[in-house]
């Protein structure tokens, strides 16, 4: 998610500013981390960071950053609509959708860097985010409708990447307006919720898309990949069930 909060990173005068330079001005500037899933709290915003770093180096844009993530992300959802289950398959998908995510992170760092973002960037970052999640989980179905063995025999299963496909629509959207309205209205955090951190980071494990991510990398197996995406999917709902009265009443306490 962009956000205009600038930092400022380097040499007086104009001069850009090293990598290094870049990296630790970033890291004094990051969000918070209170309730962030694992995978995004440990790995994907310290890689968004270094990538970020890269970019300003490099003179790129957030705008730039924000359409070269979403074309790793929908050349890695194409790829596995349209390859085979091998092993070079999954794993390049999966890291073509890893490097998506990563760049993803990195174009909000990267307009701190340089004073702050825009709503029009904002804009095309949420945009790609629909595009990518609304097209994610059906590019799975027709991968395991053509190349899954497990499937042709037991067809219901298609339904898991179905129902996956709604649950992580939901969540996400109603989290964006919950974000918009609430934390952009100037409405602090909960004293418990800086304190409950990690335990939310850890709880919330089965929603973070970076995981999800990673756990594609197993497609070529699809009986385990079933089996860990089947969980990954229960425990998105379970989480989407509690989150969603508390986000109403916080909706009701403003």
């Amino acid at each position: 998610m962009r956000t205009s909060k600038p930092v400022s990173p380097g040499p007086a005068g104009g001069a850009r500013p090293s990598i290094g330079e870049s990296i630790r001005a970033l890291s004094t500037a990051q969000k918070a981390k209170a309730g962030a899933p694992l995978y995004s709290r440990l790995v994907n915003r310290p890689l968004g960071r270094v990538l970020a770093a890269v970019a300003h180096r490099l003179g790129a844009t957030p705008d730039q950053v924000t359409i070269l993530s979403a074309a790793c992300t929908m050349t890695g959802i194409i790829l596995i609509a349209a390859l085979p289950l091998t092993v070079w398959a999954a794993l390049v998908t999966a890291g073509l959708l890893v490097l998506g995510y990563a760049l993803d992170s990195a174009d909000g760092q990267l307009a701190r860097l340089r004073h702050g973002g825009s709503k029009a960037g904002e804009w095309l970052d949420h945009v790609a985010d629909a595009i990518k999640l609304s097209s994610l989980h059906l590019a799975i179905a027709i991968s395991l409708f053509r190349f899954a063995d497990v499937v042709a025999s037991r067809p219901v299963l298609l339904l898991l990447p179905l129902a996956y496909s709604a649950v992580q629509n939901v969540h996400f959207f109603t989290y964006i307006l919950t974000y918009q309205l609430r934390y952009n209205g100037g409405t602090p955090l909960a004293k418990d919720e800086g304190r409950a951190g990690m335990l939310k980071s850890i709880l919330s494990a089965p929603t973070d898309y970076g995981l999800l991510c990673v756990v594609l990398a197993l497609r070529w197996a699809p009986e385990p990949f079933l089996v860990i995406y089947a969980f990954m999917l229960l425990g998105s709902a379970g989480y989407l069930a509690l989150a969603l009265p508390k986000w109403y009443r916080d909706m009701r306490a403003l």
